[in-house]
């Protein structure tokens, strides 16, 4: 079944997959007073619970919905029976209107306790369906705000909810902050505005992979703030060496936004720890950020995400 998949058809097939597979949504608030918004959806082709299960975890600007990395692994997972969970944030809520109000609750802070509040209940799911093998994958933002809830869990001496992770492109660097804070500053400001007024000063983030009916552009509204935010999130090799799941670091050869010889670097300190040897470190040559066109080597992907598996216990 591995090997037979024809992963072309993804786009076609996927929508009457997951009509089929569909079992719950789950929609939640999160921890803070300011009720932002949270959706976990539910998919499994059996009747039963499967031995197998991923968690999705999409990153800035994006959903599961639409996004193309996550569509093709929601796709071969539910062909191979596996359980799906998926976890979108307000940053991936797209809107015909900014909203200086919506941004200004937009923040990475909100969205790190939005996916933790959200990996509670999946992890609660895990543990009633217990599954063998439980995949964590997250991309950009949402793999950077992961190792924030995994540092998080360490310092409480919890252990880390699922068996394994893989972590498409997180951010290591300013180089992404530069270049979007400049696109921004040109695209809506004078160019004398403050940095302060900047960067508190709603925007809206538009996403290629979002239909447009009718031409229209719908946004997500953020404060360029945010990106300083993500930037500033600490690389914490003492609590990352505690980890005890295999995890996989996902670089594109051609990604501007999370260069793979900055992810190398962090890689190269991270298999001299401790458990270095469950830190493993891939790249895909001719991908960028978004590894839009990764399901042309989808085969590469699906056996990262099962080699994990003779790494784990069952917890």
């Amino acid at each position: 079944m591995l090997y037979k998949l024809d992963m072309s058809k993804y786009k076609t097939e996927l929508p009457a997959l997951k009509n089929a597979a569909f079992r719950w949504e789950l929609k939640y608030s999160s921890k803070t007073e300011n009720k932002t918004i949270g959706q976990i959806s539910y998919y499994s082709v059996n009747n039963t619970p499967a031995n197998n299960c991923i968690i999705l975890v999409p990153g800035l600007g994006s959903n599961t919905r639409s996004e193309p990395l996550m569509r093709t692994i929601e796709y071969w997972a539910l062909k191979v029976k596996y359980d799906v969970y998926c976890l979108d944030t307000f940053l991936g809520d797209f809107l015909p209107e900014l909203s200086q109000e919506l941004a200004q609750k937009h923040t990475f802070a909100e969205f790190i306790d939005l996916i933790d509040t959200g990996l509670d209940k999946i992890e609660s799911e895990c543990k009633t369906n217990k599954y063998n093998y439980s995949c964590l994958i997250a991309h950009s933002a949402g793999a950077t705000g992961i190792f924030e809830i995994y540092n998080k869990r360490i310092k409480e001496r919890k252990k880390l909810r699922f068996t394994a992770s893989v972590m498409f492109a997180p951010y290591t660097c300013a180089n992404f902050t530069i270049y979007i804070k400049n696109v921004y500053r040109q695209r809506y400001f004078k160019p004398e505005t403050p940095e302060a007024e900047f960067n508190n000063t709603v925007v809206g983030m538009p996403s290629p992979h979002e239909p447009r009916p009718e031409g229209k552009i719908n946004y997500i509204s953020i404060l360029p703030q945010i990106f300083d935010d993500i930037e500033h999130v600490e690389f914490r090799p003492e609590l990352m060496d505690k980890y005890n799941i295999p995890i996989t670091l996902v670089a594109g050869g051609r990604d501007k936004k999370s260069p793979p010889e900055e992810l190398r670097k962090k890689y190269n300190i991270l298999k001299s720890g401790k458990n270095g040897h469950l830190w493993k470190f891939i790249t895909f040559k001719k991908s960028k950020h978004s590894f839009i066109d990764q399901h042309n080597d989808w085969l590469a992907i699906i056996k990262l995400i099962l080699s994990q598996k003779k790494y784990t216990k069952k917890k």
